[in-house]
């Protein structure tokens, strides 16, 4: 899983079929200080995730298998918001304590 923060939503009004109902957002990886720092990734929405949201998100096959759907060319899903991070014991993000 990769850690990202919702940056974006993204579109399409054509859309490969199974994806029509897809809520897509533009999310990117985030570092240990919750700043965004990798790749975009357009990943389709299960949860639900707003802007500014720290949310997980697995890509490849195992974004196929979370949503269960073989058939639809899923490469990124979100499959949690996240209300706490912590490394080492140390919290680094808390959803209840950002501005």
């Amino acid at each position: 899983m990769k850690l990202c923060r919702v940056i974006g939503k993204g579109d399409a009004s054509i859309k490969e079929a199974g994806l029509e109902a897809a809520t897509m957002l533009v999310v990117q990886e985030v570092d240990t200080a919750m700043t965004a720092s990798g790749p975009l990734l357009l990943a389709v929405d299960t949860k639900g995730a707003g802007l500014g949201e720290i949310v997980a998100v697995v890509t490849g096959s195992t974004a196929v298998r979370s949503v269960g759907k073989g058939d639809v060319p899923y490469d990124a899903v979100v499959v949690a918001i996240m209300d706490h991070v912590s490394i080492h014991g140390k919290e680094i993000y808390n959803k209840n304590q950002e501005a």
